[in-house]
């Protein structure tokens, strides 16, 4: 693919690979979360769309990446949740948002389950009291994750916490509904106010990207990819087409591309990532 800047986008519909200019898929399948170390991937999949007659249909996966093309899946860890949302390496462990069942689930290099750290209590999913945690970062000592809290009526929040989950700090964004978690080099949060179609800052500064639902999010050294998709009702989710803005770091746009699947996370392949944990 032509292009100096390369990213991997999750999505309802396959894995993608984007420039600024292409798009191509290179993997089939019910993606949300996506991640990268050496030269593999490791995804989130969902096996079944369907998912209400097993629930617990969710897996990780990896594809081994080299030049240009993935080859075929291996299957690390299968029975999770459905509904399982962003995965990341963070002090040599991999990490698993745990959604609709309040919790952060911890592996081990082996792939055993070594810790399941409760969020909060049980609750009905999309109850008005699921706050639907979708976001991990990991940085030196702390963890910080997105509570989204639309069925809970209530402004997003980013929750920090120190590494035993012994909560820090709480800070209320300004919408329900958001996504994504990066922490940039000055130690500013950057993240999807998806409702509004913009991606903001911790500090209450924001940008714009479009009039539709953000959701995806990498930032290299040089710029920024921002994921956005029109919004629905689940059922339409899987068929809805989506766009990657580029920024550059002065978050002024220097491309756009259209996608035809809606972006659930973006990883940037091939430089240094501030939305992963170890960039």
């Amino acid at each position: 693919m032509s292009g100096a800047s390369i990213y991997v986008v999750a999505s309802r519909q396959g894995l993608y690979f984007v420039t600024h200019r292409e798009w191509r898929q290179v993997a089939e399948g019910y993606f949300f979360g996506v991640t990268l170390k050496d030269s593999y991937l490791y995804c989130f999949k969902s096996l079944s769309r369907q998912p209400e007659t097993n629930a617990d249909v969710g897996s990780i996966v990896r594809y081994e990446y080299h030049e240009g093309a993935l080859a075929s899946p291996e299957v690390l860890v299968e029975g999770l949740h459905h509904n399982c949302h962003q995965v990341d390496f963070f002090q040599g462990a991999f990490w698993v948002v745990d959604t609709d069942r309040q919790r952060v689930l911890e592996f081990d290099p082996h792939w055993h389950c070594t810790a399941i750290h409760r969020i909060g209590p049980a609750v009905q999913r999309r109850g008005a009291e699921d706050p639907h945690i979708n976001s991990f970062l990991g940085r030196g000592e702390r963890i910080y994750l997105m509570f989204h809290n639309t069925f809970r009526q209530r402004p997003s929040e980013i929750v920090e916490f120190d590494r035993g989950f012994r909560e820090l700090k709480r800070t209320e964004l300004p919408s329900q509904g958001c996504h994504d978690i990066v922490q940039l080099e000055d130690g500013r949060l950057l993240y999807c106010e998806s409702s509004k179609g913009r991606i903001a800052l911790d500090d209450g500064s924001n940008c714009q990207i479009d009039e539709l639902y953000t959701r995806g999010l990498a930032v290299g050294v040089d710029e920024i990819a921002v994921g956005s998709s029109w919004y629905s009702g689940r059922p339409a989710r899987g068929v809805l087409p989506g766009f990657v803005t580029f920024l550059d770091r002065g978050y002024n746009r220097i491309a756009r591309l259209y996608l035809p699947a809606a972006p659930t996370q973006i990883r940037l392949l091939n430089g240094a990532d501030l939305s992963v944990s170890s960039p």
